[in-house]
């Protein structure tokens, strides 16, 4: 009786895993920052098959600008993208990438948030949780004068992404 009520328990696992297949959808918009970061992984000898991953723009549980979520049941990814004009309609590129990035970095590379400094007292990584940080205008930092334009610190915060032991740069010190 216990093996016959086993049998069940696991065919009825195993229907539920068929009822939630997994779904490949990703919102147009969003599409480019996908691409790039999934260069970005593969120049860095990273590759992923995504095609169980849906990025959209709707709203999070709480306030916060991008939201990862992982379905264990059938190993669903989700990333949510507010669309408010803080988070993405009024944001620099930079930003937006940011807040994709970020959360792709949940989702793919399955890392936690990094919430420490740079001696200088910037982020340390793209990683940082508080909304304050990389997500808001020109403290995203990725350059190296004043400006919000500030592009040329790319490299060390998508290099920190992918290796979280990337040496504090020059700059940072």
């Amino acid at each position: 009786m216990r093996r016959l009520f086993l049998l069940g328990l696991l065919a009825l696992v195993l229907s539920c895993e068929e009822n939630n297949p997994t779904i490949y959808r990703i919102d147009d918009e969003l599409l480019p920052y996908l691409e790039t970061f999934l260069a970005e992984a593969s120049s860095r000898g990273f590759e992923f098959a995504p095609e169980n991953l849906v990025m959209e723009f709707g709203t999070t549980y709480e306030k916060i600008c991008g939201q990862s979520l992982h379905y264990k049941n059938n190993g669903q990814r989700k990333i949510i993208i507010v669309r408010s004009s803080f988070c993405w309609l009024d944001a620099p590129v930079q930003n937006r990438e940011a807040i994709v990035f970020h959360e792709l970095g949940h989702s793919l590379l399955v890392r936690d948030h990094r919430d420490d400094t740079l001696p200088n007292g910037d982020v340390a990584s793209i990683m940082y949780s508080n909304i304050e940080g990389p997500y808001s205008p020109c403290i995203y930092d990725i350059g190296s004068d004043n400006s919000c334009n500030k592009t040329a610190r790319r490299s060390y915060y998508i290099d920190e992404l992918f290796d979280p032991s990337t040496p504090v740069p020059e700059w940072g010190e």
